[in-house]
Parts: structure tokens; C-alpha cells; sequence
């Protein structure tokens, strides 16, 4: 049987199920690992979004971030049908030390390029395609290309209004109020294998996750937390981070006012005043 082989040549599956990647963890993890080594440090996280398809210039708003603190951008959403992303990606990543992460909205959002990528699982909803069907239509892909991995639950928590994601993948988020349906879908996904978290209110909520599910996971659970919607004010990060949030994500905020010395009390705020 002719084996799949990634970008480099290198073999993906060979028969009889074994892998050829058998070195630690730690060798096949860079970018995690970076990651987690930061957050040891640095206590907290700062990411910005980054959406190809808004209106405002994506590389330099990119740039903007590195330059002022955030230790890793995140690039997606909801519906990604920006046909220059690979060209836009390799033009962020030639001008910012900082790693480029893709947050894929689904599996025709997987291009080459990125220093790695969220493999989430939209583990809050019902709908087998966002829990799933993406997945298994993205994956031979992911591995062909050879782009890193981190494992990732994504959960939906209700904000307030609508969000494009909960209107795209046709799933109810979890009520504000009941963080203890949270925590138990938090335990399921570490028992799966899943070693971070995206607690999600959505884009330009109304109001960000609430404090009580970040403390409940974190006090049942090892994984990184990340946070994301709904944070406007870096106030909002330090709260959160003090929870037990590890990576504070903002986006929306950045297209209506890219203040440079706004995104240093962001990365202040998440660095805990290092």
C-alpha cells in the first residue's frame, strides 16, 4: 500500500498502523511548547485575532499587535473566503517573530503557511459536522501539509445576543448561568485527549465569558484556557487571566480602534504585571 507522505517527503501512516514520529512530544510540539513555556513565565497569554475577511488591513494590524505586546496571533472566522490568505500569511509571518496560528472555521480554511493551527472540536453543540465532519474532511490535509497541532475543545457560552458563529454552525451555546455544564464538557475533552480549551462568547459580544466557567475549569481541569469574545477593556483580560484563563484572544476591538498603547495594556494585563 503506497503511504501518504507530508510536504517533505516525509511518511504520514505506514502499514500496520505504526507512525514514524515516535520522538517525544516535545520534538513534534514546538510551537506548544513555546506556548507553554511562556505562559509558565509570563503567567498569561495576549492573542489577536486576526479575520482575512474585515475590512481593515489584516498584515499591518498583525504587525501593529507584535509590536506592542501580543505573543501570538491568531488568524480565521466563521466564513474565511479570502482567496490571497496564503500570500496575506506569508507577508505577516516574513515581518513578526511571533508564532501565526490558524483558527479555522472549517476544513476549506486549512491552507499552507502557518506555524500551526487549532484543531478544535465544537464540543458545546449537537451539530456532527462542526464535531466531526470537518474534522475528518480536513485531516489528511493538516497531515499532508505538516502543519502543527493543538488538540482543542471549542465551547460556545451564551453572550447576550447571536453571534456569527453560533448562526454558522447551528448550535445553542451554553446559558451563561450554568458554568457546571462548562466544567463537565471541559472533563470530557481532557479525558479525549484534548490538552487546550476556547471558551468562546463570539464575536463582538455583548458581554465576555463568564468569570465563574473559567474558574470551574480550571479548577477541574489542566487545560490551557483560552478566552475570546467580548473583551474590550484590559480589565476584562486581567479578571479573567486571574481566574485561570491562560491565552486572552481579542479581535473585533482592533478593527473599530487599533491603538497601539491600548494593545500594551492588553499584553500588560495578561502578563499579570511582569
Amino acid at each position: 500500500m503506497e503511504s501518504l507522505r507530508n510536504i517533505s517527503g516525509e511518511k504520514l501512516f505506514v502499514e500496520g498502523g505504526g507512525h514514524p514520529r515516535n520522538a517525544p512530544v516535545s520534538q513534534l510540539q514546538a510551537v506548544e511548547n513555546s506556548l507553554q513555556k511562556a505562559i509558565d513565565e509570563l503567567g498569561a497569554l495576549f492573542a489577536v485575532l486576526l479575520d482575512p475577511d474585515s475590512d481593515v488591513d489584516f498584515v499591518k494590524i498583525g504587525i501593529m499587535a507584535a509590536e506592542n505586546g501580543a505573543d501570538l496571533l491568531l488568524v480565521g472566522g466563521s466564513l474565511v473566503s479570502n482567496p490571497r490568505l496564503p500570500k496575506l500569511v506569508a507577508e505577516l509571518k516574513g515581518a513578526v517573530k511571533i508564532p501565526v496560528v490558524l483558527f479555522p472555521g472549517g476544513a476549506s480554511q486549512v491552507v499552507a503557511g502557518f506555524d500551526a493551527m487549532l484543531f478544535t472540536s465544537l464540543l458545546s453543540g449537537r451539530n456532527s459536522q462542526y464535531l466531526i465532519e470537518e474534522q475528518l474532511k480536513g485531516g489528511l490535509l493538516v497531515k499532508a501539509l505538516g502543519v502543527e497541532t493543538l488538540p482543542t475543545a471549542y465551547i460556545l457560552i451564551n453572550s447576550g445576543k447571536q453571534t456569527a458563529v453560533e448562526y454558522i454552525s447551528n448550535t445553542k451555546p451554553i446559558p451563561a448561568d450554568k458554568p457546571k455544564i462548562t466544567m463537565a464538557t471541559c472533563v470530557a475533552a481532557e479525558l479525549m485527549g484534548m490538552r487546550w480549551v476556547y471558551l468562546e462568547a463570539g464575536s463582538g459580544a455583548d458581554s465576555p465569558v463568564p468569570l465563574s466557567h473559567i474558574a470551574l475549569v480550571r479548577k477541574a481541569t489542566s487545560l490551557n484556557i483560552i478566552a475570546g469574545g467580548g473583551i474590550t477593556m484590559p480589565s476584562d483580560a486581567l479578571s479573567r487571566v486571574n481566574a485561570g484563563a491562560s491565552i486572552i484572544v481579542t479581535g473585533t476591538i482592533w478593527e473599530n480602534n487599533p491603538d497601539p498603547k491600548l494593545m500594551q495594556e492588553f499584553a500588560s494585563a495578561c502578563h499579570l504585571g511582569k
